[in-house]
Order: structure tokens, then C-alpha cells, then sequence
């Protein structure tokens, strides 16, 4: 519809010149000039209320590609996986999701609200202009043709200049999300002025990038601006000499005038249009880039929902590097029964976290397979294998909104009572229910206005609510002071209850009664056995329960 409205509007915006020239020609030959003037009227309110509709529905149509492109957007991103949010900044993203949609919406809505009825003037005009008079449109083809070259002339010399603005754009804005997540961190080590330095030095770059740019821009609007005038005094004058001539009718001259108007408002539009893409190129661009990023982990079409009957897991000669940088697990073989508490013991980068982020398939092993409950979570669907593991990390990563959205957000259809039971359960009902608005209680950034012991057990309510089968502590307890870690860990072991655990704990302290200790070294495995085993075997592990001051 849009379509067809914007030829029919380019085809009356050409009539309107046609029939004025017409009736000047009329009036100039003593004919009757009405039936023009009227037809000239009925142009011009049909082509009034074209481009209302093609506004209106252009506009509405362009604001739901926008928000259609940023839920696509964001929900893309949210789905790749680990390896790619390790290198890429949040706040450069959230920039290149508002510049790109924004910029995706500059293009869609003069498109359909004024390019096509412009493509289509232009279309329309030339061969009625050269029918008109073929002299006249020679000139009027000149005009073009300068108009042209001088618009070619400036995005030759901005086009690769505005790439490097926009990138400078994008490595300020994750700069800057940077500063602002780590404010404490300068303030306390009185880093905020020289980080503003750094700040000011990244904003000049980027003003001396843009500035050639600008200047570019600047000519050429007063280029066109003068082309304009210079092109219908032309048209007048050159129709004027036809005219004495007997090779051009007054109607003729007024007719090319209104062409030459028209003509050089609609290049003046297209060309506005064709800057400002090229303008948005490098940010458009951008946008696809992230889209054309392909998670690692890919669900077979024929998978199966995971049905975990008692929570066996069996690691079978996993293999894992990491594509870019050291780290990994080698020859992983190991077994958790159903209900058994396996402890992932090892100094940092000893490939704990990878062998449990393999479990979760955040990656896939090389070789060797990973099995729950007889079933290769390779072949299940990510969403059911995903639902049947509870993680509490050492981060609880609170959301800016309520506590029982924030307890709920693996079961939103949670009940309030079920959310309260939760959160007993954790050992966090009582200094929920002090908050002024209880449950209600909207968390700052992070869980801001929440102690770290207060965090963790919201955390561990969340796990509690969802009620996987199968549980994963990494490292839930490491950034905790002694006593509150102590009222931690009742909670968890309220959760572990009936649960196949994997904790992953640098405390050696809080693992004691874990079935099995797998000892991790360069991501192999160094030790297996029980706390009592391992202790006296004068091992890895007897170093390290001596290193951390406990009794073997």
C-alpha cells in the first residue's frame, strides 16, 4: 500500500507544475484556463492527502520495525554464549543496539514516507520533460548532472572518515560503561581525575576525526543551497531566449520552473537521504555484525526434552581448550551418583569452572561426552538441560527490580507463598520481611542496598524456587566473611538435599562433607576420593589443606 501510495503522489506532484504551466498558456492565448485550475486544485488535494496517509501509516510502520529490531537485537545477544560476552563490552553493545536501531529507522521511515514518491517524480518528470520541451531538459539534465557529481565529490571524501567516528563512538561508549561499573573502585583509589583525562583525550580524537567530516558537509549544503538558485534563474533565462525565439511557450517556461523546483527539492531530499545513509553505514554495519555472530552451541533438530529420573551425570574422557588464550580440561572421567555432593578442588585455571560450564553447555567438549542420566546432553533440548541445573554463583547478579522478581526469575509464575518459602528456606525471609516494602523492596544496580551475605541468600532462594534436580555452588560462598558464610552454608545445605551437587570452593573448609573431591591440575585430573583419603595421602591435596592452615 505504502508503495503504491508514493507513486501516485510522485505522479500528481509532477502534474501540479504541468497544469500551471497549462493554465498560464490558457490565460497567455485568451483560452478558457478554469478546467485547468480546477484540475490543478484537485491535484494538489489528492497529493495532500496521499502524503498525509503515506505519513501516517509510514511512521507507525517504521516505529514497529524499530522496536521489532531491538527485541531481535537483545534477545540475540542474550542467547550467545560465554565465549563471546568475555570480549565484548556491555555498554559498547547497548550503544551499537540504540545508534544501529535508530539508524535502521532513519532509513525505513523516509523511505517509504518520501523516497519512493521522489524516485517516482523523477521518474515521471523526465520523459513528460522532454516531451514538453527537449531544449529546456537538456539543461535541466546539466543541473542534474552537477548536482550529482558535487554530492559524489563529498561522500568520496567522508565516507571512510565517518567509519573511524563511529568506531571512536563505539570504544568511548564502552569506556565509558566501564567507568561508571567500576566508580567505586576510582573514588577509592582517587583515580576519577585521571580517568577523566583519558576521557577528554578519547572525546578530542574523536572531534578531530569528525571535523574534516563536517566540513564536507558544510560545502556541500551550501553548494546545493546555491545550485538551486542558480538553476531556475538558468531555466528563466534559457526559456526566455527560446521563447523570443518561437521555441518555447511562456506555459512552457513556467512549467520548467516549477520542474526545476521540484527536481531540485526531491535530489535535495534523496540526496539528504544518501548522506545520512552513508553517515549510517559504518553503524549499520555494526549492528549486522553482532546479528552475523553465531552461538558455538548449536541444538540438534531432532533433540529430546532431558528427563532426569535420579540425577546421575558421568563425565567420559572430556576434552576441552579454549579456542583463544590457555586453559581447558583434559581426559575428564569422573561419576556423581544420584543425591552425591562432588567437590571440584584446584589452584586458579586448573579448568573447575570449564569442566562445569561444559556441563551446562555453555561449550562442547572436543571429545569424550557428557552424560545425565544415560542421556548425551548433546542430543537434548538447551532449555530442558539448562532447567534441570541450578546454579548459585559467587556473583548473585541481582537485577534492578524487586526481591521476589529477582527470587522468581526462574519460575515467574511462582506464587508470593512459594517465593516466602524460598526465601525461609535460604535464611533470608527475616530481613526481607524488614524492608519497608518487604518483597516488594526494589534493588539498586547489582543488588545495591543489600549486604553481600544479604545478596547470596537471595541468590540461594533463587536456586531453592527453582528446584532443579541438579545443582552447581560455584564458589558460592569464597567472597563471604567467616560467620556469614557459616549461615550461608546451612542454607545450601538445606538445597543440596536430594540434589546431585557440583561445588566448585577454594575454602577447603566448607567441603568436608562432600561424597567426592576431584582434585583438577592443568585440567587434568590429579586426585579423586573423599576428604579423609585425600588428606592423608600426602598429595596435592594434603599441600593444600596445609596451606590454607587446616589439620590433615
Amino acid at each position: 500500500m505504502l508503495t503504491v501510495a508514493g507513486i501516485v503522489s510522485g505522479a500528481l506532484q509532477v502534474a501540479e507544475p504541468l497544469l500551471f504551466g497549462n493554465a498560464v498558456n490558457a490565460l497567455a492565448q485568451g483560452r478558457d484556463s478554469l478546467s485547468f485550475v480546477i484540475l490543478w486544485g484537485l491535484v494538489s488535494i489528492s497529493s495532500f492527502f496521499s502524503g498525509l496517509l503515506i505519513s501516517v501509516v509510514a511512521d507507525r510502520m517504521a516505529h514497529r520495525r524499530r522496536v521489532a529490531a531491538m527485541e531481535t537485537f537483545l534477545g540475540h545477544v542474550l542467547a550467545l554464549p560465554a565465549s563471546f560476552h568475555s570480549k565484548a563490552q556491555a555498554g559498547r553493545l547497548m550503544r551499537v543496539m540504540t545508534t544501529g536501531c535508530e539508524c535502521l529507522f532513519g532509513v525505513w521511515l523516509p523511505v517509504f514516507r518520501e523516497q519512493i514518491s521522489n524516485i517516482s517524480a523523477l521518474v515521471f518528470l523526465i520523459p513528460i520533460a522532454v516531451y514538453l520541451n527537449w531544449r529546456l531538459s537538456l539543461l535541466l539534465g546539466a543541473v542534474v548532472a552537477i548536482y550529482v557529481g558535487v554530492n559524489l565529490l563529498v561522500v568520496a571524501n567522508t565516507s571512510t572518515e565517518q567509519s573511524k567516528v563511529e568506531d571512536q563512538f563505539m570504544s568511548f561508549s564502552g569506556h565509558a560503561s566501564d567507568l561508571v561499573g567500576n566508580v567505586s573502585v576510582l573514588q577509592s583509589f582517587l583515580a576519577v581525575t585521571l580517568e577523566m583525562r583519558s576521557v577528554r583525550s578519547s572525546l578530542d580524537r574523536l572531534l578531530a576525526i569528525q571535523y574534516p567530516v563536517l566540513n564536507w558537509w558544510a560545502a556541500s549544503s551550501v553548494l546545493t543551497r546555491g545550485a538551486s538558485s542558480i538553476a531556475i534563474v538558468a531555466i528563466f533565462a534559457y526559456g526566455a531566449l527560446l521563447s523570443s525565439q518561437g521555441q518555447a511557450s511562456i506555459g512552457d517556461i513556467v512549467a520548467f520552473i516549477g520542474f526545476t523546483t521540484l527536481l531540485i527539492a526531491r535530489m535535495d531530499q534523496t540526496t539528504s537521504f544518501l548522506m545520512g545513509l552513508f553517515m549510517k553505514a559504518p553503524t549499520i554495519v555494526q549492528f549486522f555484525s553482532i546479528l552475523d555472530e553465531r552461538p558455538e552451541i548449536v541444538e540438534l533438530a531432532n533433540a529430546k526434552p532431558l528427563v532426569v529420573c535420579a540425577g546421575h551425570v558421568l563425565f567420559d574422557n572430556v576434552t576441552f581448550r579454549y579456542p583463544r588464550g590457555s586453559g581447558g580440561v583434559v581426559g575428564l572421567s569422573f561419576e556423581a551418583e544420584p543425591g552425591e555432593t562432588v567437590a571440584l578442588v584446584g589452584a586458579t585455571g586448573s579448568g573447575k569452572s570449564t569442566a562445569l560450564a561444559l556441563l551446562t553447555r555453555a561449550y562442547d567438549p572436543e571429545t569424550g561426552r557428557i552424560l545425565v542420566d544415560g542421556q548425551d546432553i548433546r542430543e537434548v533440548t538447551l532449555a530442558s538441560l539448562r532447567g534441570s541445573i541450578g546454579v548459585v554463583f559467587q556473583d548473585p547478579a541481582l537485577f534492578s527490580r524487586s526481591i521476589a522478581e529477582n527470587i522468581a526469575i526462574g519460575r515467574p509464575g511462582a506464587s508470593l507463598a512459594e517465593i516466602e518459602a524460598a526465601a525461609s528456606t535460604a535464611g533470608a525471609l527475616d530481613f526481607i520481611l524488614r524492608k519497608e516494602h518487604g518483597f516488594e523492596t526494589v534493588l539498586g544496580d547489582r543488588g545495591q542496598g543489600l549486604s553481600g551475605g544479604e545478596r547470596q541468600r537471595i541468590a540461594v532462594a533463587r536456586a531453592i524456587l527453582k528446584d532443579a534436580p541438579l545443582l552447581i555452588l560455584d564458589e558460592a560462598t569464597s567472597a563471604l566473611d567467616v560467620a556469614t558464610e557459616m549461615r550461608i552454608q546451612d542454607a545450601l545445605d538445606r538445597l543440596r538435599a536430594g540434589r546431585t551437587t557440583f561445588v566448585i570452593a577454594h575454602r577447603l573448609s566448607t567441603i568436608r562433607g562432600a561424597d567426592k573431591i576431584i582434585l583438577l591440575d592443568h585440567g587434568k585430573i590429579a586426585e579423586m576420593g573423599t576428604y579423609e583419603e585425600l588428606a592423608t595421602r600426602g598429595g596435592l591435596f594434603t599441600e593444600l589443606i596445609r596451606d590454607g592452615g587446616l589439620a590433615v
